[in-house]
C-alpha cells in the first residue's frame, strides 16, 4: 500500500509493524503536514460484519480519549473497503523491543511506565472503555521517555474473538487474563492482570507462561499459579512482588478491585515505601497520621464521654455576721460529696475506655505478613511482631530458590487471621547432596545411566587408547566414589577406545598364489560398505557444543537388501539409533547426524560394527 492515498488525505509512506488483525504504516497527513501512524485492518476481516461493527463503535469511542498517556486518535474511517485509524506517530521503540534488548529493566523505569499506564487506564475505565489487549507491544514512548498506551480501538473490537482463530489472539495470549481466556465477561480488572504480566516480563526479562499454541498458554493462565518473580530476578523486593502478585491474582476478589488501588500502591513504591508485616504499604514518617492499620474486631461500643461536674463557686458572703456551726458543716459536706462524685465519674470513664479499647485478652484480627524470601529467623521475627506464632516447618530441596530462605507459607500473605495463629512455612535447603558412585570399569552407556540414577551427570568425556581396559569402558573418574556433592554435579570420565590399532599388513604382490590345492572360501556375508564421516563446517549451531556430521555409506558386494544402522552416543543420548536404511549393491546415502558434546558414531552392517568415529569437544586454551 506504500505510496497510496487514503480518503484523499493520508499518504501511506512506510510499513512499520504488523499485528494479528492490522498493519501499521508511517504516513503523512497532507492537509496538516504532520507525520501520522495509520493502522489498517487486514483485508480478511473486512467482510466480518460483527468485527466491523465493533471496530467502528469502539474506534470512535477510542478517538474521544484525550489523555497525555494515551496515543491520540486523529481520525477513523474507510476508503473503498479499507478500514483505518489515523493516530499520533511515535517513532521510539515500543516497550516489547526495549524488554527484549535490555531486560530485566531497572525497577525505577518499570514503575514509571506502569504508573503512566495505570493513569491512562484510570481515564479510559471512567469512560467505560476496557482495553482488553494490554501488552508491551502497545506501550509506546514519546521522545522524552513518557509512556503512552495504544490500540484501544482494535483491542476493544477484537476483545471477544475466540482462541482458535488463527493469528487472532496468538500475540496476546501471554498477557491474557484468566477470565478472558475462559470466555467470561471481561471487565476493567482484566486490564490490571495484563499490566501485571507486562511488569513481570519487564522486571525479569521472561514471561510467566509460554507454550506452543495460544490455547495452551491461555490454559496455564486459568490453571497454574504465576511463578514467583524472584525465581527469575533475586533482586526483586517483597514490596514489588506483593504488588505484582496482587495484580496477577486469578481470583477477582483477591485482585486489585480497580486501577486506582493499583496506582496508589505503585506510586508509594516509586516514593520508596516498603511493605510492613501486615501487607499494607507503609507511609513515610510525615504521613504517619494516615497509616492503614490491620483491621480490628469491633468491641463493645464506647460510652459517651463523661465530664465530672464541677461544683459552682460558693456565693460571696455579704453578711458580716459569722455563720453558725451547722451551716459550716453543711457546706463542707456538700464539697466532699462533689469531690467524691467527680472521682467516681472519672473512674467510670477510665473503666469504660479500657473495656472498649482493651477488652481483656480477646484475640484481634491481623494480616499474615510476607515471609517468602526471608531467612527462617527473620520469618519468626516477623511473625512475632505481627502477633502470630510459628507453626510446622517443612524443609525441602529446591534448585531455583536461595538456600535457607522461606519459599512457601500457609496461610498466604495478606490473609486475615486471629492473633496467636500458627503459620506454617517451607524452608529451602538448597541443592540436595548425593554420594558419588563408582563407575570405573563400567560400560560407558551403563555408567551414564548409573550416574543419572544417582542424581549425577557425566561431565567432560576424554577418550584414550588402553591395552588393559576394553573399548567403551570407563578407565577413571574425576570425583572419588562416596564423595558428597550437590545433586546434579557433573563427573568427568576417561573412557577407553581399546588398544591402538596396528598398521595393516602390506598387500601381497599381484600374481601371488595361495596354497596349492586350496579353493577360495565362498563369501559368507556381503562385503562391508564404504563409510565416510565428515564434519559439516557450514553448520551454525545454537548450542556451542552442538555439531553436525555427514555420514556417507555406499553398499558393496552382490547381496540385495543390506541392513545398515547408524548408532549415536553423545552427552545428550546414551545410545540412539539415528537411521536404519536398507541398501542394495552400489546404493549410496548421505545422512546428517546432530551430535552434542563428546560423541561416538557407529555404523552397523548386518548387525556387525564395521566403522566408528569419535568426536571430542575442544577445550579452550588457558586465557582464551
Amino acid at each position: 500500500m506504500e505510496g497510496s492515498l487514503l480518503a484523499g488525505r493520508y499518504r501511506i509512506d512506510e510499513h512499520v509493524g504488523e499485528g494479528g488483525v492490522a498493519v501499521v504504516y508511517r504516513g503523512l497527513d497532507i492537509s496538516l503536514e504532520r507525520e501520522v501512524a495509520i493502522k489498517v485492518l487486514k483485508a480478511e476481516y473486512a467482510n466480518d460484519p460483527e468485527v466491523l461493527e465493533r471496530f467502528r463503535r469502539e474506534a470512535h469511542a477510542a478517538a474521544k480519549l484525550n489523555h497525555p498517556n494515551i496515543v491520540q486518535i486523529y481520525d477513523t474511517g474507510s476508503d473503498n473497503g479499507t478500514y483505518y485509524i489515523v493516530m499520533e506517530y511515535l517513532p521510539e521503540p515500543d516497550f516489547k523491543r526495549i524488554i527484549r534488548e535490555y531486560g530485566p529493566l531497572p525497577l525505577r523505569k518499570v514503575l514509571q511506565v506502569s504508573i503512566e499506564c495505570c493513569r491512562a487506564l484510570a481515564y479510559a475505565h471512567r469512560l467505560g472503555i476496557v482495553h482488553r489487549d494490554i501488552k508491551p507491544h502497545n506501550v509506546l514512548f514519546t521522545d522524552d521517555g513518557h509512556a503512552k498506551l495504544s490500540d484501544f480501538g482494535i483491542a476493544a473490537a477484537m476483545g471477544e474473538r475466540g482462541l482458535t482463530d488463527e493469528g487472532m489472539v496468538l500475540g496476546s495470549a501471554q498477557y491474557m487474563s484468566p477470565e478472558q481466556a475462559q470466555g467470561r465477561t471481561t471487565g476493567p480488572q482484566a486490564d490490571l492482570y495484563s499490566l501485571g504480566i507486562v511488569m513481570y516480563e519487564a522486571l525479569t526479562g521472561a514471561l510467566p507462561f509460554t507454550g506452543k499454541t495460544a490455547a495452551e498458554i491461555a490454559a496455564k493462565h486459568v490453571q497454574e499459579k504465576v511463578p514467583p518473580l524472584r525465581l527469575h530476578n533475586v533482586n526483586i523486593g517483597p514490596s514489588v512482588e506483593f504488588v505484582v502478585g496482587k495484580a496477577l491474582m486469578r481470583d477477582l476478589a483477591r485482585r486489585y478491585r480497580n486501577v486506582n488501588e493499583m496506582l496508589m500502591d505503585l506510586e508509594k513504591l516509586a516514593d520508596g515505601m516498603e511493605l510492613d508485616q501486615t501487607g499494607v504499604l507503609t507511609p513515610r514518617a510525615e504521613e504517619a497520621t494516615v497509616r492503614l492499620e490491620a483491621p480490628v474486631e469491633p468491641g463493645p461500643p464506647s460510652a459517651p464521654e463523661t465530664v465530672a461536674e464541677v461544683p459552682p463557686a460558693a456565693a460571696p458572703v455579704t453578711r458580716a455576721t459569722p455563720r453558725s456551726e451547722a451551716s459550716q458543716a453543711a457546706m463542707w459536706a456538700a464539697m466532699v460529696a462533689a469531690i467524691v462524685v467527680g472521682i467516681l465519674a472519672l473512674a467510670g470513664v477510665v473503666w469504660l475506655a479500657k473495656a472498649a479499647f482493651y477488652p481483656g485478652h480477646a484475640p484481634k484480627n491481623v494480616q499474615v505478613p510476607m515471609l517468602k524470601g526471608l531467612a527462617e529467623a527473620e520469618a519468626v521475627e516477623q511473625l512475632t511482631e505481627a502477633g502470630l506464632t510459628l507453626g510446622h516447618v517443612t524443609y525441602v530441596y529446591e534448585d531455583n530458590e536461595p538456600a535457607g530462605t522461606v519459599i512457601a507459607q500457609n496461610p498466604e500473605v495478606g490473609a486475615t487471621v486471629k492473633t496467636e495463629t500458627a503459620v506454617n512455612i517451607t524452608v529451602n535447603k538448597g541443592k540436595k547432596e548425593v554420594a558419588v558412585i563408582d563407575v570405573v570399569g563400567k560400560d560407558f552407556d551403563a555408567a551414564k545411566a548409573l550416574l543419572a540414577e544417582a542424581g549425577l551427570q557425566p561431565g567432560r568425556i576424554e577418550w584414550n587408547f588402553s591395552d588393559e581396559v576394553a573399548a567403551n569402558r570407563v578407565i577413571s573418574q574425576a570425583i572419588a566414589p562416596n564423595a558428597k556433592v550437590e545433586e546434579g554435579t557433573a563427573v568427568d570420565l576417561v573412557v577407553s577406545k581399546g588398544p591402538e590399532e596396528e598398521a595393516e599388513p602390506e598387500e601381497e604382490p599381484e600374481g601371488a598364489e595361495g596354497p596349492v590345492g586350496e579353493e577360495p572360501a565362498e563369501e559368507e556375508r556381503p562385503a562391508d560398505p564404504l563409510v565416510e564421516i565428515t564434519e559439516d563446517e557450514a553448520y551454525q549451531p545454537a548450542n556451542p557444543k552442538e555439531r553436525r556430521v555427514l555420514v556417507r555409506i555406499t553398499a558393496q558386494g552382490t547381496q540385495e537388501g543390506q541392513a545398515i544402522k547408524i548408532i549415536l552416543s553423545d552427552d545428550m543420548s546414551p545410545r540412539l539409533q539415528v537411521a536404519s536404511p536398507t541398501l542394495n549393491p552400489g546404493d549410496s546415502v548421505e545422512i546428517p547426524v546432530i551430535i552434542a558434546g563428546n560423541a561416538k558414531v557407529e555404523i552397523h552392517h548386518q548387525d556387525k560394527v564395521v566403522h566408528s568415529d569419535t568426536f571430542m569437544v575442544e577445550e579452550p586454551a588457558p586465557g582464551e
